[in-house]
């Protein structure tokens, strides 16, 4: 049902999906079954600063619009 509704309302393939912790989770549990090594975790991303990354593109398009105004000034 679940997937009915998400195919009607988002047309969401389903098949492009990919749940990357439930990968990483049934090759854990595969390792530990057959008593085989287990993979290093991978290193962690740092986050974005998503504030620092909105100041950044408020100063570009002010930037953006003086660059337009001295264009059509100069015109």
């Amino acid at each position: 049902m679940a997937e009915v509704l998400m195919d009607a309302l988002a047309g969401v393939d389903l098949a492009e999906l990919h749940d990357g912790y439930a990968a990483a989770l049934q090759q854990l549990v595969a390792a530990k079954a057959t008593g085989g090594e287990l993979a290093e975790p991978p290193e962690p991303v740092p986050a974005v600063d998503l504030m620092a990354a909105l100041e950044a593109s408020i100063r570009e398009a002010h930037r953006r619009v003086r660059l337009i105004q001295i264009c059509v000034i100069r015109v």
